[in-house]
């Protein structure tokens, strides 16, 4: 047998003593078997460097320890420095990839939770060639991250010669009939808007949605001639909630994107699971918003009518008790732990700790949109004239709907409680190496300090301090 030299191949597959078909950025066995692909050795000689799962789960590994578990890495805690040194460039194009596929889009993600475009994002880009467009977006985004983890000073102002390329074969895409019926070319778009998003919103300006708006003309154009796969789906869940997040947030003038979501119904063709029932309660919420700016405008007119404030308001009082009966909806594995924490770091002396900052983010949507229930009630309440508001009061006193202000105060704590989970301890924007920091905390379910009865039993129903007794 002809001795070729040492192997070229990902490092991964090296050291797992497999053929590698050594395409880049990441070659298709890892990605085949969802592993972190090592990269290639650049001419350069930049020494043993593998890219490794640094969390907070993965650095109380031991070296000998072989449980695995969605949130706990199989790799041995070595320290940030030695794995990841300041002489690699931010254009290593394969480290990028793979920290944004594992770290970002693929952690604490499930198709059983979250609600996002990222989750089908690997199944995807698994089947594409390296030079496709969904490949070349996907390298776009991930090494402008990868370097702005790297190097804090880097902004979204910084040039970014990779991001005008992957728009340039994105336009060509779209103009080729075949490339536009694909699905990877309506995730490469909805990616874009993921980029423009993130840049628009450290900048404080308003997010473009041009290219999401193209990613729905995309879905739009292609229902009856193309096939409806699962990630059609995926991606037309991901737009409506999108489109709730929008109507709930700005409240437009324009409704129609709402009316054609709110008309439909449940779509059986799109991921059952809470924060999908979440966005359809949500669709009850932006429309009473809608209805409650439509009686202010009467009010200035005086021409509001009492039986319309009353049928609103037992509107509202419906969508709060679906609210309330979202709770039985979500597993047991999703509730918070109430964690004492000592000085200014928790608040007022306690933290709440989630399974993943998803799942946290799905429990605050929850918090908010009850919220804006009351607050649209108490604002009722105060504007309109108390002739106006006596069949509603008549309403309010038999079915106890009135709104209460503690119930406000405890959601408003509950999301409160949430934020040195996400936060920490850090006040400012860190960089990659300030990860191994050990001043700085940030609370999980892997502390080695945290209870181990109070880790494994879920803190007690959540809603029994922001339900109505």
């Amino acid at each position: 047998m002809v001795n070729h030299g040492p192997s070229k191949g990902c490092s991964t597959c090296r050291k797992r003593r497999v053929k590698c078909d050594e395409e880049r950025p990441s070659c298709r066995e890892c990605l085949r078997l969802r592993r972190v692909c090592g990269g290639y050795e650049s001419q350069k000689k930049t020494g043993d460097i593998r890219f490794k799962d640094q969390s907070t789960s993965a650095r109380l590994l031991t070296p000998t320890s072989r449980f695995r578990s969605p949130r706990m890495s199989t790799t041995p805690g070595w320290t940030m420095q030695a794995v990841i040194p300041a002489t690699i460039s931010t254009g290593d194009e394969s480290f990028a990839v793979c920290f944004f596929l594992t770290s970002i889009a693929g952690l604490g993600r499930s198709f059983h939770s979250t609600q996002g475009f990222l989750e089908p994002l690997l199944p995807v880009v698994s089947k594409e060639h390296p030079d496709s467009v969904l490949s070349t977006v996907l390298t776009a985004v991930s090494t402008k991250l990868w370097s702005m983890w790297k190097i804090p000073t880097n902004t979204y102002r910084t040039p970014h010669p990779p991001f005008a390329r992957a728009l340039g074969r994105l336009r060509a895409a779209l103009n080729d009939p075949l490339e536009r019926s694909k699905d990877s070319i309506v995730l490469s778009a909805i990616l874009m808007h993921f980029y423009e998003s993130l840049a628009a919103r450290s900048t404080h300006q308003h997010t473009m949605r041009a290219h999401q708006e193209g990613a729905r003309a995309l879905l739009e154009d292609g229902a009856g001639s193309v096939p409806d796969s699962d990630c059609r789906a995926y991606l037309r869940s991901y737009l409506r909630h999108c489109d709730v997040s929008t109507y709930m947030e700005t409240q437009p003038d324009d409704t129609l994107g709402l009316d054609a979501w709110f008309d439909a119904g449940w779509d059986h063709s799109l991921p059952a699971n809470p924060n999908a029932v979440l966005d359809l309660i949500g669709l009850s919420i932006a429309d009473l918003q809608k209805r409650l700016s439509t009686f202010m405008c009467e009010l200035a007119k005086n021409n509001l009518d009492g039986l319309t404030l009353a049928t609103w308001w037992q509107d509202a009082s419906s969508v709060d008790a679906q609210l309330l009966d979202w709770v039985q909806l979500v597993p047991a594995t999703w509730q918070p732990c109430k964690r004492p924490e000592e000085g200014t770091f928790g608040y007022f002396g306690f933290c709440d700790i989630y399974p993943t900052v998803q799942i946290a983010t799905i429990w605050n949507v929850w918090r908010v949109c009850r919220l804006m229930v009351l607050r649209m009630k108490f604002y009722l309440l105060a504007k309109a004239p108390p002739e106006a508001l006596q069949q509603t009061i008549l309403i309010a006193t038999e079915d106890s709907s009135f709104p209460d202000p503690n119930h406000g105060r405890k959601l408003v704590d509950s999301i409160c409680r949430a934020m040195p989970f996400y936060l920490g301890n850090r006040q400012n924007h860190r960089g990659w190496h300030d990860l191994a920091d050990p001043a700085i905390r940030i609370p999980n379910y892997h502390d080695r300090d945290f209870d181990e009865a109070t880790r494994m039993q879920p803190f007690a129903r959540t809603a029994s301090l922001e339900q109505p007794d």
